[in-house]
């Protein structure tokens, strides 16, 4: 392992220089909108501040912080754009999962050092079969792999038919093993860049795989050798924390964007829109339905950290809030964009964007209310979880 410029750091300091970001980041958001994926400028600025390090164990080089450090730099990111928000978060969110592989895997993502994108396309949509030691995985349909372009390693999952259920597996792919197909033309969150990996009859050693239901239950192999809880945490339990995070930032960005905005706007007839009691009114319960959903975004993202394994009922709080607080900023994000009114929609107007973005997020399977609010529900009433839901 080589020695690494930038020094072990503490969650305020790597915080700060996310925060030291944010005026490029949305200098660039339109432009990256336009492209379809995050700038390299901007790649670089993630890299270089540590982003990909925050969860990596120390004693690969990462600063081995915890997950309300990640949400921190999430939001803070996130308010200049959604798109560079999502990213970041999956930079620091996916060398966690990594974390989560056989000590052999995380050996090889990061012998050269912690600063690794790395791209993922969770459903099981690659063709698997046994190969000696290890797997041949073969398909053109692993979708939404936001930041694909700009990673190097990548995860993809696919489905093993060998017993009465097929397993779903995860499988790490190193540079040059695979392709990438540009498939992503969105109306919402474009900048994400979130195109589709392809795979063709790549060899993948079975110590760079993890089954899926092991990390449902926080029991993939990385969590005998590192040792912070959250590589002993079920994956809901983090998993939407991803997406949320991004959401509640951005709209948290566009409220400041548009509190600022509307000091000096005037309405019909010259009235200042800031003396109108509706707007005022309107104001004060976006921002109280922000603060509800920071609120419960922090909570949930210090869940994971405690001694003792997460019990059904705290990982069926935080599935439940996720989605709460997902709710919470699309219902903030659209009274603002209703109190814009026709001037909202202008392509200059970073509202109009946000309010595209998020509702775009928020359609992730990950904060589905039926999904989550009835699996909080069956816990509550003693049922347990559906068999039939992969991840609770």
């Amino acid at each position: 392992m080589r020695t690494d410029p930038l020094r072990a750091t503490t969650s305020e300091e790597v915080v700060a220089r996310a925060r030291a970001l944010v005026p490029g980041v949305r200098t660039r958001a339109a432009a990256a909108e336009e492209a379809r994926r995050i700038p390299p400028e901007s790649v670089a600025e993630f890299i270089d501040a540590g982003l990909a390090r925050i969860l990596v164990p120390t004693r690969f080089g990462g600063y081995g912080l915890g997950l309300d450090t990640w949400f921190e730099v999430v939001r803070a990111i996130s308010a200049a754009d959604a798109s560079h928000g999502w990213c970041a978060s999956l930079l620091i969110h996916h060398p966690h999962m990594v974390g989560q592989f056989s000590e052999e895997a995380q050996q090889a993502v990061w012998t050269e050092g912690p600063d690794v994108p790395i791209a993922a396309s969770v459903l099981p949509t690659t063709h698997v079969t046994r190969d000696r030691d290890g797997f041949r995985i073969s398909g053109d349909q692993s979708a939404f792999a936001s930041g694909v372009d700009h990673c190097t390693w990548v995860m993809v999952g696919g489905f093993l038919h060998e017993g009465p259920a097929p397993d779903w597996l995860l499988f790490l792919i190193p540079p040059g093993h695979y392709s990438v197909r540009d498939t992503w033309l969105t109306s919402g969150m474009r900048a994400t860049g979130s195109n589709t990996i392809v795979t063709d009859n790549v060899f993948v050693p079975a110590t760079h795989m993890v089954r899926v239901e092991d990390l449902r239950l926080g029991k993939g192999p990385g969590g005998a050798v590192n040792k912070s809880p959250i590589f002993r945490a079920p994956f809901f339990s983090y998993s939407p924390l991803t997406f949320v995070s991004a959401m509640l930032g951005a709209a948290q960005g566009a409220y400041a964007y548009f509190r600022d905005w509307s000091k000096d706007r005037k309405a019909r007839r010259g009235v200042a829109v800031a003396q109108l009691t509706s707007l005022q009114v309107a104001m004060a319960r976006a921002a109280a339905d922000l603060d509800a959903a920071e609120l419960l975004l922090r909570r949930a993202a210090l869940a994971p950290h405690g001694p003792e394994p997460m019990s059904p009922e705290l990982l069926a709080r935080s599935i439940r809030d996720f989605t709460r607080a997902a709710e919470l900023t699309l219902g903030a994000i659209d009274t603002l964009m209703q109190l814009s009114g026709s001037a909202g929609f202008a392509a200059t107007n970073p509202i109009q964007r946000a309010w595209r973005d998020l509702h775009f997020a928020g359609s992730h399977v990950a904060l589905s209310p039926e999904n989550n609010y009835s699996h909080f529900g069956r816990v509550e009433l003693g049922l347990g979880r559906d068999p039939t839901q992969p991840f609770y």
